[in-house]
């Protein structure tokens, strides 16, 4: 019987695994497509026949590993935090300074308007690239300032 199986094996759907292994769907006799981990080296005949199978597709050769700069934009288009969070996380020292800032002629109006009313905070708007900029804060330190502050509760 399992010879039989094995002689019309067909499976689909295959991806590498960062240990090795590939996820796929075989087609049972019986209960038809069914997930399938197959392991180089598996004791069961099926579980390596599939993967020798398997990775000789073109199709398992999935990228696995994600690009960096795709997930840390990914992170950063998500980021916001309410205006208290961010406050608290700058602290009492940078926060007066901003507080200055917001009452400054010489800011512009948007800006101040941003600063004293804004109530939620975007990592990517262009307000918070800018109020980084006037803190002196690089990229790194804004994420960081948004993931802090998303873990403030209040």
């Amino acid at each position: 019987m399992v010879e039989d199986f094995l002689m019309t094996l067909n499976f689909r759907t295959p991806k590498f695994n960062s240990n090795g292994t590939i996820d796929c769907e075989i087609e049972h006799p019986v209960h038809g497509w069914i997930p399938f981990t197959a392991d180089p080296n598996d004791v069961e005949p099926l579980g390596a026949e599939v993967f020798n199978a398997a990775k000789d597709s073109a199709s398992a050769y999935v990228e696995v590993t994600p690009d960096p700069t795709e997930v840390l934009a990914a992170e950063r288009a998500a980021m916001k935090c309410s205006r208290l969070q961010g406050r608290l996380v700058l602290g009492e020292a940078t926060c007066d300074a901003l507080d200055a800032m917001a009452t400054d002629p010489t800011t512009p109006w948007a800006m101040r308007q941003t600063i004293q009313n804004a109530i939620e905070w975007r990592r990517m708007s262009q307000s918070m690239t800018e109020l980084g900029y006037l803190l002196g804060y690089t990229d790194e330190q804004m994420d960081d300032l948004f993931r802090i502050a998303m873990t403030v509760d209040v």
